[in-house]
């Protein structure tokens, strides 16, 4: 007979605490995850915490924490993981009552990008590990990584070059709004310069003579479309690091610099277009908007896009120095492109090629081709 109560104890206890679990085990436990910096570098280490509270008198002997995040988020020693298209982890827990337990994952931000872990599934069961009990919920997690810069002693004598050209058309063309007097008319003088009221004074025709100016602008051309049917990220990549570096050059020496790009943001999915500004913080702005640049999404011709800013912000050939950073060889491309390098004299075309890509563009008297050598 005792043996008969012990077994529907036994039964009792099985199936109570099964129904107990079922009902309550998610009761006042909580998970959270979030990175303990907002912006890191690329190939700098960071940090990942994960946060679990059970505020409650049930016990939570086992809970499974899973999250998934983008490959490009490299963590160390860690075993509970998967990585296929993807990084899966999978961390286990075990709660008393009214427990908090705080554990920190350490990751390299290997690759450039936005990163963010959205939502946690927790996972559970009862006693006997008879049910499976699952909870999800929404998590707030995210992550830049910036481009790296290049190599700047590779980079010191193009961007030397581009210096020069800037410094040399400081003063090479009038602004219309910095007035300085009124002379005779000359045969050359346009007749849009014409002072008409000078002119009806004196009985002779007369022109407004205008200051040089010298501010001189740059304008970088990100070209992120592939040349053909073989997706180079690699190379799409360094020309990312290549306008971050060469952005952060002219911002610091004082030159306004903007970027244009057909690469398209991973959150707005617009193109990027960043007007011209210098200083600290715009080097900051370039910076976030190049980690954002999301490389899955489709692009148009970057000549097309650059048309179609350039008529946007009101861009002048004449204030601009273009400089283009396309991997892309294509006479039609190159063709736009020397139209542009001709009206505003000086632009420039980066060409990121592997170490056993031939080079078939050729500088001209108005346009200078660079070959950069991306890391194999």
């Amino acid at each position: 007979m005792e043996i008969l109560f012990v077994i529907l104890g036994a039964f009792f206890v099985y199936f109570f605490q099964g129904i107990l679990f079922a009902h309550y085990w998610d009761r006042g436990l909580s998970a959270q995850i979030h990175f303990a910096k907002s912006e890191i570098g690329e190939g700098e280490s960071c940090e990942l915490k994960e946060i679990i509270v059970n505020k409650k008198l049930l016990p939570v002997p086992m809970l499974h924490v899973k999250f998934e995040t983008d490959r490009g988020l490299e963590f160390q020693g860690e075993k509970n993981m998967n990585v296929s298209d993807r990084c899966y982890k999978n961390d286990i827990f075990s709660l008393m009552m009214y427990q908090k337990i705080t554990r920190t994952l350490s990751f390299t931000g290997k690759k450039r990008g936005y990163y963010q872990i959205s939502r946690l599934d927790l996972v559970s069961s009862d006693l006997f590990m008879k049910n499976s009990l699952l909870h999800s919920m929404e998590n707030q997690a995210q992550i830049l990584v910036y481009p790296r810069a290049v190599d700047m002693t590779k980079l010191s004598v193009p961007f030397k070059n581009m210096m020069g050209t800037v410094l040399t058309r400081q003063y090479s063309y009038e602004d219309p709004f910095e007035f300085r007097g009124i002379r005779q008319y000359q045969s050359y003088d346009s007749m849009k310069d014409v002072n008409w009221k000078a002119s009806a004074k004196t009985g002779e025709l007369k022109v407004n003579v205008h200051d040089y100016t010298s501010r001189q602008e740059v304008m970088l051309l990100l070209d992120l479309k592939d040349e053909t049917q073989l997706v180079r990220d690699d190379i799409k990549e360094e020309s990312i690091r290549l306008a971050n570096s060469l952005a952060g050059l002219f911002a610091l020496k004082g030159i306004p610099v903007g970027i244009i790009s057909n690469g398209r943001d991973i959150l707005t999915k617009e193109e990027l277009c960043l007007s011209t500004g210098s200083g600290r913080p715009h080097i900051q702005a370039v910076r976030e908007c190049l980690a954002r640049l999301d490389l899955k999404q489709p692009v148009r011709e970057i000549m097309k896009v650059c048309g179609e800013r350039a008529k946007e912000k009101g861009l002048k050939p004449g204030s601009i120095l273009y400089v283009m950073i396309s991997y892309s060889q294509r006479v039609e491309q190159y063709e736009e492109f020397c139209s542009v390098g001709h009206e505003c004299k000086g632009s420039i075309w980066l060409l990121p090629l592997l170490r056993n890509m031939e080079q078939k563009l050729a500088s001209d008297a108005e346009l200078k081709v660079i070959r950069w050598e991306v890391p194999g």
